[in-house]
């Protein structure tokens, strides 16, 4: 029997509560230990974790995963003072991942969209809060240097994405977290 939260009018099971939690827990793992040096930025796999979350669980806790995996890993794998905007984004970012995942069929399609806007706050807000942090470099010069790496990054993690949600949709999780799968021709 499962055991629910009745809170602000939704259920929430303790299914969805224990995916968060897995899933906030591997996005700190993924976005801070898989660190790989790139032209203008890192490339991390802790976009994949936000990304199931989106797909499994929905905008809400995808935003929760993804801002949470960031206050997590800032304060656990520290690189400078922490700063609360990129906090923001990580929500941001699972928010849009979920438009286009959650409850549907994985696509190559669908992990392209949700790619491509999970990139566009990560490109201009995180642009944005490098700029505040060293003024070194103006706004549109964060911009222009890791718009590049973006280019590059966004069909990498597409396939990424889209692999992990067909890894997924093939796992018996759950009806409450389960994505629909392809049903076979006889």
């Amino acid at each position: 029997m499962l055991k629910k939260t009745e809170r602000n009018g939704k259920m929430l099971s303790t299914e969805k509560l224990t995916m968060l939690a897995l899933l906030t827990a591997l996005q700190v793992v993924l976005g801070n230990l898989t660190q790989i040096p790139f032209v203008g930025k890192q490339f991390n796999f802790g976009f994949l974790p936000i990304a199931a979350a989106g797909a499994l669980l929905g905008p809400v806790p995808a935003a929760i995963v993804g801002a949470l995996g960031d206050l997590i890993g800032a304060h656990l794998f520290p690189a400078g003072a922490y700063f609360p905007g990129f906090t923001l984004t990580g929500a941001i970012v699972g928010l849009l991942y979920a438009l286009p995942l959650y409850r549907r069929q994985p696509s190559w399609l669908r992990a392209a969209i949700a790619v491509l806007l999970g990139m566009i706050p990560n490109l201009f807000l995180n642009s944005l809060w490098l700029s505040m942090l060293y003024t070194k470099r103006a706004y549109w010069g964060w911009v222009t240097t890791r718009a590049g790496s973006y280019l590059v990054e966004i069909p990498v993690q597409a396939v990424l994405v889209y692999l992990c949600l067909q890894g997924l949709s093939r796992l018996n999780l759950p009806a409450s977290i389960r994505l629909p799968r392809k049903e076979k021709k006889e």
